[in-house]
C-alpha cells in the first residue's frame, strides 16, 4: 500500500486517474473522473466503500491503495453512476428495493447505452475512456439490507437510514460518533432529480427529509454523492422548505430540461436547495 503524503492543504492526489481527497479522519472521497463521488470509510478492523461509480477504470485497485482491511461494499441507490463498478467486487449490499433494478441493469446492452449518454456530461473529465469500459460486465453477489442495519467497522459504526425520494431505494449512512451523514443522492449541492422515470413522490421524499432532520443532533457534516464535499445541514432545512412549497404549488418552478426523461421538466430553488422535477412527482 502506497504511503499517504500531503500534496497540498486540500489533501488531494490522484490514483490511477481517480481524484482522491481525504475529507475527514479515515474518510476518503473518490472522484471518478468528474462523474460521481464514492466514499471509502475506514475503521480499525474493516472498511466500507459507499457506491462503486459508473465503472470506468478499476475502483477496487484504488481502494487497495488506500487500505488492505476487509471491505464492505454498499450502493446508496440503484442509479448506474453509483453501481456500475459493482463487478469489481465479489459481494455488494443495497437496499432490498434496489436489488431487482440493479440486477436488470447488469447487462452489456444497458451499460453501453448508459455510457454513451455520459459523454455529454459537462463534468466528465475525459481522463479515462468511457468507451473502453462500456461493455465490461461481471457477475457478483447482491444482498439486500434494510432500515437500521449497522455496519461495525471497528471504532466506527455506520447506520442505514432508508430515505426514498430521489429513487424508491435510496439510503444514507449515519456515523453518530463522528457526526457524519453519507447521503448519496438524497441530499446533494446540485439540483435533486425528482423525475417520473425513477423517483418516488415529493410527499415520500418530504418524510425522508423530516427523518434526517430529526437526526440532526447526530451529524454535523453531510457527504453527498456528487460535487462539493462535505456540505452543511442547512441543505436539509432548505430542501424541506423547497419540497413543501412545490407540494403547495407544483407550478412554482420554471421550465427546464433533463435528458433522463421525455416529460417536461421544471426547476425550483429555495435557499441552498434546488430540484429538477416532473409534475407527476409533485404530489403526496
Amino acid at each position: 500500500m502506497a504511503p499517504f503524503f500531503y500534496k497540498d492543504n486540500m489533501n488531494i492526489r490522484e490514483i490511477n486517474g481517480f481524484t482522491i481527497q481525504q475529507t475527514a479522519k479515515d474518510v476518503w472521497a473518490i472522484d471518478e473522473f468528474g462523474i460521481d463521488i464514492m466514499y471509502l470509510i475506514i475503521g480499525t478492523e474493516k472498511a466500507l466503500l459507499l457506491d462503486t461509480g459508473i465503472g470506468i477504470g478499476d475502483i477496487r485497485a484504488v481502494v487497495r491503495e488506500l487500505t488492505e482491511k476487509p471491505l464492505i461494499v454498499v450502493n446508496s441507490h440503484h442509479h448506474y453512476d453509483h453501481v456500475g463498478g459493482n463487478g469489481h467486487f465479489d459481494k455488494v449490499l443495497a437496499h432490498k428495493n434496489a436489488l431487482p433494478v440493479i440486477r436488470e441493469q447488469n447487462r452489456a446492452e444497458y451499460r453501453k447505452e448508459f455510457f454513451l449518454q455520459q459523454e455529454a456530461r459537462p463534468e466528465y473529465s475525459y481522463k479515462a475512456s468511457l468507451r473502453a469500459y462500456m461493455e465490461e460486465t461481471a457477475e457478483y453477489e447482491l444482498e439486500g439490507i434494510e432500515e437500521g442495519e449497522i455496519f461495525d467497522l471497528g471504532g466506527r459504526k455506520l447506520e442505514t437510514v432508508f430515505t426514498p425520494g430521489h429513487t424508491k431505494d435510496c439510503i444514507c449512512l449515519l456515523d453518530r460518533d463522528d457526526r457524519f451523514l453519507f447521503s448519496g443522492d438524497t441530499i446533494v449541492s446540485t439540483p435533486t432529480l425528482m423525475l417520473d422515470v425513477f423517483s418516488d413522490t415529493m410527499g415520500v421524499y418530504l418524510e425522508s427529509l423530516k427523518k434526517l432532520q430529526s437526526l440532526k443532533e447526530h451529524y454535523e457534516l453531510i457527504f453527498p454523492g456528487h460535487y462539493i464535499r462535505p456540505i452543511g445541514g442547512r441543505y436539509i432545512e432548505d430542501m424541506i422548505q423547497c419540497i413543501q412549497r412545490l407540494l403547495e404549488d407544483p407550478m412554482s418552478g420554471e421550465k427546464d430540461a433533463c435528458g433522463m426523461t421525455r416529460s417536461q421538466v421544471y426547476f425550483f430553488q429555495y435557499g441552498l436547495a434546488s430540484v429538477l422535477y416532473t409534475l407527476d412527482r409533485a404530489k403526496r
